[in-house]
């Protein structure tokens, strides 16, 4: 965005600046030309006025050393003197007659004046010009010639004088366009500067609210937003985003209590309907009612598992970060799949070298829901692994099974509430685990494995650290993690 500000304030000033500059050059140069020409006109009429028309064109080859010769070239140098210009006569086919410092023979071709055939053409008919070319002098600068006829009394043209004069302005106006230029370039620089530095005013609070805005995606309701700075659009967008931080904490704590009611209200009946079963199932033990306890038994602590999970899920709270050893944490997560995995006749190993700075309670629920559906994916005799590992500023656990991989069309759906591919399942372990990665700014993604089965990779930041590795594996019906 500050490109963008920088921009919109060079391109226009740029290209007004350069209108502007070349219309000013334009003007500035027309000026001067018309002055230079008048007064070159007008130097070339003075000396047309002061010279004998009747003898200058009598002159002949040779005549350089003769007193009509000297006295025609006196009468010249001072007009030459007074208007500041050099000063020729020449025939109207451009040869040589006279000219103020005597440097060219009388009769003498003048091939510069072939640029100015239709000027002297226009003097020889009894109109003076100018010259509508510069040319470069000997000495490296800038010229221009006006021409006068030189008639004698009856008003018959004879020849025509030429007051070569030196464009001196022109240099002026040379330096005027580099200084136009430097000016045009340095005002649109700055003008980008100022406008990359009014554009901090804008980026830096919306930055802030960019990242306010993440923090409240990733579940962090807790933290408010800094006091209002500012009376403007992004003061009123600031507020409107704490108004909106405060209504989701203020639902989320609601929902929270409404939720712990129920939770409350439901657990009571069901601790007692599994003491009463329990009691019921020593009673009735080696009857043929006892098939029937166990079932009830089984789908009452089912229906405890899809409590306590949707209260996890449903419980909002930003993760409370401290040093986590990885090694330490597969090998509690490994145990505590080592009885679902016993029961499935399924071996989870493990396998976790580092540190992550994370919350360890959110961080091993996430990892314990990816490695219970590993287990239940998983075929009998199969084994799932669990790796985790610290580098590169980054914490990452994999889950890897043999199971039957992932349907096409249940990928879009996989971290949606609720759903599930499972007959009993809750449809909230995946939904949960992606949430333990979203408020750690992290990633969550099941991709195929080579061979068949699935890996499931819980990515979150992380500072690594250096510790040692442990390795063990928990085998089928050992209920425990040997290392």
């Amino acid at each position: 965005m500050r490109l963008r500000f920088a921009l919109a304030a060079l391109l226009p000033a740029l290209l007004s600046l350069a209108v502007m500059a070349l219309v000013a050059d334009r003007l500035a140069r027309r000026a001067l030309d018309d002055e230079l020409s008048a007064r070159l006109v007008v130097a070339a009429r003075a000396a047309a006025a002061a010279l004998p028309a009747d003898r200058v064109a009598r002159l002949e080859a040779g005549q350089e050393s003769t007193r009509t010769y000297g006295h025609i070239r006196a009468r010249l140098l001072p007009v030459a003197r007074a208007t500041g210009t050099r000063l020729f006569v020449v025939r109207p086919d451009r040869t040589a007659l006279v000219d103020s410092e005597g440097r060219i023979p009388i009769g003498e071709p003048v091939p510069a004046l072939e640029r100015d055939r239709f000027e002297i053409a226009e003097a020889a008919a009894g109109r003076a010009m100018a010259s509508q070319i510069l040319f470069e002098g000997s000495d490296g600068r800038l010229y221009k010639t006006g021409y006068a006829p030189l008639a004698d009394e009856a008003g018959n043209v004879l020849a025509v004088v030429g007051a070569d004069g030196n464009a001196a302005s022109f240099v002026t106006l040379r330096r005027f366009r580099r200084l136009l230029g430097t000016v045009a370039i340095a005002g649109a620089v700055l003008g980008a500067l100022v406008a990359a530095l009014a554009s901090l005013s804008v980026t830096r609070p919306l930055t802030r609210l960019t990242e306010a805005a993440r923090r409240i995606a990733r579940g962090d309701l807790e933290t408010p937003l800094w006091r209002r700075e500012r009376h403007d659009e992004i003061g009123t967008l600031r507020d409107t985003l704490e108004e909106m931080r405060r209504a989701l904490r203020a639902r989320d704590e609601e929902r929270e209590t409404l939720l712990a009611g129920i939770a409350h209200e439901v657990r009571n009946p069901l601790g007692a309907l599994d003491l009463f079963a329990g009691l019921l199932a020593e009673e009735l033990q080696g009857g043929p009612q006892a098939p029937h306890v166990s079932r009830i038994q089984s789908e009452l602590a089912a229906l405890s598992k899809v409590v306590e999970e949707f209260l996890d899920y449903a419980r909002t709270r930003p993760p409370l970060r401290e040093p986590v050893d990885l090694r330490l944490l597969v090998a509690e997560v490994a145990d505590l799949a080592a009885p679902l995995a016993a029961q499935r006749q399924v071996s989870v190993s493990f396998d976790g070298e580092g540190e992550a700075k994370a919350d360890r309670e959110q961080l091993r629920r996430a990892a314990v829901n990816l490695v219970r559906n590993a287990v239940e994916a998983a075929p009998a005799a199969s084994e799932v692994e669990l790796v985790a590992r610290a580098a590169d500023g980054e914490a990452t656990i994999e889950i890897r099974d043999r199971g039957p991989g992932l349907a096409p069309d249940a990928r879009a759906s996989l971290f949606r509430p609720f759903f599930t591919t499972k007959e009993k399942g809750t449809g909230l372990g995946l939904a949960l685990a992606k949430k333990v990665a979203d408020a750690h700014g992290g990633t969550l993604a099941l991709e195929e494995r080579e061979g068949g089965g699935t890996v499931a990779r819980l990515a979150i930041p992380a500072e690594p650290t250096a510790t040692r590795t442990l390795t063990g594996r928990a085998h089928r019906g050992a209920g425990a993690a040997h290392g």
